[in-house]
């Protein structure tokens, strides 16, 4: 086994893209880098890696930005390299995200690489919609606008407060352009928010989702993605989502819907 690194999306994609359309699923994260790169809409640092036998694709991880390594199901014995292979090209890494058994050991070859220590931050779950269940909340699903901005910047940078994770006012008005923010309405009012990635390989996945404080405990985060949910089925996507396992409401939310989980996910910082 080897480990070959790219720095192309559209390289990765040809090397890779066989072994990502196996399992388009597991491997959601790192299919929809590759589109948000390839299109445009992210840019910046970003290195891909595929583990390679024989000279067929195995294994494969990313990591961009100020992001943390992503992993696929790569095999045991390649994941040290992985983590040398990476160390020498993005040091300053802060984390990994990977299934638990993996991910503990790229953590532990990474923290006796680089002479650092490491901790859990949190645990994930990858879901699949199975039988959707729409709830009666009421409310709509609609567009955002270019007049939602504000508002949305606003709950979002909420959301980053509360859990580390949002989008800035740019990342908001291209994902309005592209028709991938939507919100909850009630009364001609917004109270919840969701956004959705591009499809990749058949899939789309939906997050981020959020409610502010003041609108929480009326059913509409998970009105909101039942209908965004449906929509994106309606239009020919298989639809996924991740949760944080330390939010159990979350987790209630959306297998209330008809969510099925999948995979579980373990993220690392590096310290």
């Amino acid at each position: 086994m080897k480990v070959e690194l790219v720095d192309d999306a559209g390289e990765f994609r040809r090397l890779a893209g066989e072994y990502l359309s196996r399992d388009p699923l597991r491997h959601t994260v790192i299919a929809t880098a590759i589109e948000n790169f390839a299109s445009g809409l992210s840019d910046g640092r970003v290195v891909f890696a595929a583990v390679r036998a024989d000279g067929v694709v195995i294994g494969a991880g990313m990591q961009a930005g100020p992001h943390s390594i992503y992993l696929s199901d790569v095999p045991d014995p390649i994941v040290g390299e992985l983590a040398e292979r990476f160390a020498e090209h993005v040091p300053d890494a802060p984390g990994v995200e990977a299934a638990p058994g993996i991910g503990l050991v790229f953590a532990e070859r990474w923290s006796a690489l680089r002479g650092g220590k490491f901790r859990m931050d949190f645990a994930s779950r990858l879901y699949r919609l199975g039988a959707l269940r729409v709830p009666e909340v009421p409310g709509r699903l609609r567009g955002a606008l270019d007049a939602d901005i504000d508002i949305c910047e606003q709950w979002l940078d909420g959301m980053r407060n509360e859990v580390g994770v949002g989008l800035d006012r740019a990342a908001i008005r291209v994902r309005i352009a592209l028709g991938r923010l939507w919100l909850w309405e009630r009364d001609g009012r917004p109270v919840s928010l969701a956004a959705h990635q591009a499809r990749a390989y058949g899939w789309s996945r939906i997050g981020p989702v959020y409610t502010p404080p003041e609108e929480r405990r009326n059913g509409y985060a998970g009105a909101l993605t039942a209908h965004l949910s449906q929509w994106l089925r309606d239009k020919g996507s298989r639809v996924c989502l991740f949760t944080d396992l330390g939010n159990p409401t979350s987790n209630k939310i959306y297998q209330a819907i008809g969510y099925e989980p999948v995979h579980n996910f373990v993220h690392y910082v590096f310290e």
